[in-house]
């Protein structure tokens, strides 16, 4: 396990550049991640978790705008939106449709 630190943040960050899998604490468990731009890692990560990429993953994020590359915006409506960012940001897991070019 590597320490909350820069230098323990510092050896996840390598290890997402070397497209490796990494495990970080949620809120109340331990969430398995990667960096959602490597096909393999993104490989990897559903092979470790034995999950059919037709499942999909969970992508975290800040803020709506680091989604946009990956999500099907066109496919939510007003209302959809709307919900999204009245609940954002907050404990909330939404279900969007993948862009075709999201590994």
């Amino acid at each position: 396990m590597i320490e909350s630190s820069s230098q323990g943040v510092g050896s996840l960050v390598i290890a997402l550049r070397q497209q490796q899998v990494i495990a970080y604490p949620t809120e109340a468990v331990f969430g398995l991640g990667c960096d959602p731009d490597s096909e393999s890692a993104v490989q990897a990560l559903l092979a470790l978790k034995q999950r059919p990429w037709q499942k999909g993953l969970i992508l975290v994020a800040a803020h709506y705008a680091q989604l946009k590359e990956y999500i099907d915006d066109d496919a939510l409506d007003a209302a959809a939106r709307s919900r999204i960012f009245a609940s954002w940001p907050g404990p909330v897991t939404w279900v969007i449709p993948a862009r075709p070019t999201t590994p």
